[in-house]
């Protein structure tokens, strides 16, 4: 039999220092319309000033832990679901050897998963599940991530905004036979032709003289070409179908804090009410990349939102380029 793993403890960390979308605007030469505010519903992100984007994720790492009941030297792997290079030049640096280090998590090995976008959170899922699920040596996955914002893109497309960056950790700690949430299914889909949707004209420091490639951008029209929700529909159903279920048997689904209008699509299309979509942290702290579930999730739960036998969707599309669908049920 196929043990259960569920999440034991979850935590977030955001930076002390708010800043107005509209300050924003302004600094990185973008203009922001009555509709536009509308459409993003963003209000305000939280944003580094002196921390650095490990320093967040050990404290959001201890927190959950902490949450958890557990010792940092049982860990058995940690994995890292950053979407953004921070500190050091990725890979040339390992976050989650960092972590293992600092949290003494002696018993560890360390992963780390890039180039997902926010569904890089159902890939370090779907990993640590397998690990528990299927390597009676590991019993305990520790999952973290942690962005901070290239400077001066805290706007994504400033020409056209699609939502506004936020900085912020989180992690999650997950175990085999643990009362809570448990993991029912993951669904992975790479959509291989937009693997250049979003990214930075400059590379890796390959033009140092030029700080206007260091911008990142979408391809804003390849991104709404895509058929983002259409798929992320289809995924969503064949889980769960899987399960036995269908959409109007879940609790509420958990969902990234992208902007008001792409909240609304996701409702659109899955025929679900507002008030079942769990995604409270947008206008807030905007969007922290995949720390978006754990921001919501830890909201959700201090809200007593979930009940015993809620079941429970996490769904991203990615941008377009990688889609993940995740069932859990309390």
């Amino acid at each position: 039999m196929i043990p259960n793993v569920g999440i034991l403890g979850a935590a977030c960390h955001l930076p002390a220092a708010a800043y107005s979308v509209s300050a924003l605007f302004t600094e990185e030469d973008a203009v922001v319309t009555p509709d536009l505010s509308t459409r993003l519903g963003i209000e305000a992100v939280r944003l580094c000033t002196d921390e650095t984007g490990s320093a967040m994720a050990l404290e959001a790492a201890r927190e959950a832990l902490d949450r958890a009941g557990i010792e940092a030297a049982v860990v058995d792997v940690i994995i890292d679901y950053t979407v953004l290079p921070q500190e050091y030049l990725v890979p040339a640096w390992n976050m989650s050897n960092k972590l293992q280090h600092e949290l003494g998590a002696t018993g560890a090995f360390t992963l780390g998963f890039s180039g997902g976008g926010t569904s890089n959170f159902h890939v370090a899922l779907k990993t640590a599940a397998a690990l528990l699920q299927h390597d009676p040596s590991v019993r305990t996955a520790l999952l973290v991530g942690a962005d901070v914002t290239i400077p001066a893109n805290r706007v994504l497309n400033p020409d056209l905004p699609i939502t506004v960056l936020g900085d912020g950790a989180s992690a999650l700690v997950l175990q085999v036979e643990t009362p809570g949430f448990h993991l029912l299914d993951t669904e992975i889909h790479s959509s291989g032709a937009l693997h250049d949707v979003c990214f930075i004209p400059g590379g890796a420091l390959a033009h140092p003289d030029r700080p206007d490639l260091y911008r990142l951008r979408l391809d804003t029209a390849r991104y709404r070409a895509a058929p983002r929700m259409e798929r992320l529909a289809r995924m969503a159903d064949g889980v769960l179908r899987r399960a036995g279920l269908d959409r109007a048997d879940l609790a509420g689904v958990l969902y990234p804090n992208i902007s008001a209008e792409d909240q609304a699509d996701l409702c659109t299309t899955l025929d679900l009410r507002p008030e079942r979509l769990f995604a409270d942290g947008l206008a807030r702290h905007g969007h922290v990349q995949a720390n978006d579930f754990v921001i919501n999730f830890v909201a959700a739960q201090g809200q007593n939102r979930f009940r015993p036998g809620d079941h429970v969707l996490f769904c991203s599309h990615g941008m377009g380029f990688m889609t993940g669908v995740t069932l859990m049920k309390c």
